[in-house]
């Protein structure tokens, strides 16, 4: 049997966004930071090294359609729901102290690592199952699956409990800080991305 060779090709595109703040803290202003967003990655399996000049083009458009919709995402959440990504850095450069807006980011991201690991465990015990009623030997025992699911409830769940214990642990840190802002944010050089479409 003949082994085959596949090659993914992967673009990606990236922007800064201008932000500071001041701090709740110390009172400092942070001078001007950079929340560096990246959107999520355009792929391409082919079976050769190098692709044609036209699959270049429509992977860089690709890679550009997901940080537009990626930038969008971002704008939207600051805008109408006052929810600061975790690549808005929240740590005060002068005193080191955290702001209470950056505890928005935490909360949203509060069930991606959980979800993820049900979905991987749902699949190994679709796996496990395949293999046990299609082997003709039946040497995957069923039980495997079952253990399998537990252990992926279990590990979701310990994540899930982790991320609050996190979260909380942050709203008991910045809730002694003197006064609650919000970091200003120079939308300028998104401006493009914003106004284009899907």
């Amino acid at each position: 049997m003949a082994v085959r060779t596949y090659y993914k090709h992967k673009r990606v595109e990236d922007i800064d966004i201008l932000y500071n703040f001041k701090c709740e803290s110390c009172t400092k202003n942070s001078g001007d930071l950079k929340a560096h967003i990246v959107g999520p990655e355009a792929i391409y399996t082919s079976n050769f090294s190098t692709i044609s000049d036209e699959r270049e083009e429509k992977l860089e458009k690709d890679a550009h359609k997901n940080l537009v919709k990626k930038v969008k995402e971002v704008y939207k959440d600051v805008i109408e729901k006052e929810i600061y990504c975790t690549e808005f850095k929240d740590e005060c450069p002068h005193c080191h102290k955290l702001q209470s807006w950056g505890v928005s980011g935490l909360k949203k991201n509060k069930f991606d690592t959980p979800k993820i690991i049900l979905i991987l465990g749902i699949l190994m015990a679709i796996v496990a199952l395949i293999g046990h009623y299609c082997s003709t030997t039946q040497e995957i025992p069923l039980s495997i699956t079952f253990w399998i699911l537990g252990g992926t409830v279990v590990a979701a769940v310990l994540s899930f409990l982790w991320n609050t214990i996190k979260i909380n642990k942050r709203i008991k840190e910045v809730s002694k800080n003197e006064t609650r802002n919000t970091p200003n944010i120079d939308w300028s050089n998104i401006e493009k991305l914003l106004d284009e479409e899907k």
